[in-house]
């Protein structure tokens, strides 16, 4: 009698641990683990999603594996074990999400797009991508990413940290300029340099067989010690004041930032976008022409001139079309 009695209750336990280790059939559940979240915590929390069968099942594995729990956000369908549950965690095999970054993004709207998909949070990501400290961890002779964050289409998961972004765009910008930084070598001029004339190509012009044309014009005033009187630059200047509204003025050339080309000569202090691998090429491989002005020729294109007077009649046939 005395043996049945403490077979009974452990044949319980037995029973409880088998049933513990049961799989759960699931159609796309997810579920998001914070930072910080204690194992048995996040043992309870999948139970309570109905994840796993019980926290027991998740505990136990912990216990063996000693492993690392990741914060994130997970999915599960299927027959859901509960080794697979803690596989996923234990490896950070997060749920993911395809963001693109447009060429010609600038760290402002990069940080937009991330906080839309609350990859991180845009002033999280801001904090790091501006820091001077961050650009010289990667080694750059600059004063943010801006320009070295190369734009594609990623996969990220939530609460991803902003470095973990900055790392994995910066590694790609590594990857894709690779045959052009080759190149650069030859050309005399510093990385951060070559990157800053793209991105000012970048912004002045959408049109491919325009950028060699636009690349020219900035090299020709470069080397003339001319300013260079880019347009996007003085944007650039209005949105790291905070005060872009959308739309430039006559008055707003007048601000007084390093990054003006209007007020400053030279280039602007750092790229004033992330530029694409055309633009980049662009400003390795300026074309052969003389040319020191361009202006908007209604058409989604520009007029381009050698001399200030050509410049001038080209402004003037802008303004007729525009009336």
């Amino acid at each position: 009698m005395k043996l049945l009695k403490f077979l009974a209750p452990l044949s319980l336990i037995v029973a409880y641990i088998f049933y513990s280790f049961l799989p759960v059939s699931l159609e796309k559940k997810t579920v998001e683990i914070p930072y910080g979240m204690p194992s048995t915590d996040i043992a309870w929390y999948l139970y309570r999603e109905g994840v796993i069968r019980s926290p027991v099942s998740f505990l136990f594995i912990h216990t063996i594996k000693k492993g690392r729990l990741e914060a994130g956000e997970y999915e599960f369908d299927g027959l859901v074990f509960p080794w697979d549950v803690y596989r996923k965690i234990h490896y950070g095999f997060r749920k993911t999400y395809k963001i693109t970054i447009p060429e010609g993004s600038d760290v402002y709207d990069i940080a937009s797009v991330l906080d839309s998909y609350k990859i991180c949070k845009a002033e999280d990501f801001l904090k790091y991508a501006l820091s001077p400290k961050t650009a010289q961890n990667y080694g750059l002779n600059t004063f943010s990413m801006e320009g070295f964050l190369f734009p594609d289409t990623y996969l990220f998961s939530k609460n991803t940290h902003p470095l973990t972004v900055i790392s994995v765009m910066y590694r790609n910008f590594l990857k894709k300029t690779e045959p052009l930084r080759r190149e650069l070598e030859k050309s005399g001029m510093s990385l951060e340099e070559w990157v800053t004339i793209a991105s000012l190509i970048e912004k002045e012009t959408a049109l491919k067989e325009e950028r060699p044309l636009v690349s020219a014009v900035i090299h020709n005033r470069l080397k003339k010690g001319m300013k260079l009187q880019i347009d996007p630059t003085v944007i650039y200047a209005m949105k790291r004041k905070g005060i872009w509204n959308g739309k430039l003025s006559s008055k707003d050339l007048d601000i007084d930032d390093p990054y003006n080309t209007y007020a400053y000569f030279g280039l602007p202090p750092s790229p004033i976008c992330n530029p694409g691998l055309d633009s980049l090429e662009s400003a390795l491989r300026p074309a052969k022409v003389n040319y020191l002005y361009f202006v908007a020729n209604g058409n989604g294109g520009h007029r381009f001139s050698s001399t200030y007077s050509e410049h001038l009649a080209n402004v003037k046939a802008y303004i007729e079309l525009k009336k």
